[in-house]
């Protein structure tokens, strides 16, 4: 496995966050303090871009979906890009994710 690199691009309305790597128990709580952290609130939106993420177990899952909660809880929104032959897409599929969470296929898909 290979440790997470995360790399953060802000703007006023919207926080997006580029992971790369494997994210499992050894570094989820780390990663999503890091992250909440990140988003002011002011803003209006998080952007997860998983499209480099090799591996994700059941913490990284429920780190979103605690990033997830937090965010609503502000009526900040949510939106995690994951490519669609990623195997993590359909991690977060069968995990239940919920259908009002945008899960997309590219950043190009998440309008300003």
């Amino acid at each position: 496995m290979y440790p997470a690199d995360l790399r953060l691009d802000r703007s006023k309305s919207r926080t997006i966050v580029r992971l790369r790597g494997d994210i499992d128990l050894s570094n989820a709580g780390l990663i999503k303090r890091t992250i909440a952290e990140s988003v002011s609130n002011q803003a209006i939106e998080l952007v997860i871009d998983m499209g480099g993420v090799a591996y994700l177990d059941s913490a990284g899952i429920a780190m979103l979906f605690d990033l997830a909660r937090r965010l609503g809880e502000h009526q900040q929104r949510f939106t995690v890009v994951v490519p669609p032959t990623s195997l993590i897409r359909r991690s977060l599929e069968v995990s239940g994710w919920p259908p009002n969470l945008p899960l997309v296929e590219s950043l190009d898909e998440v309008a300003e």
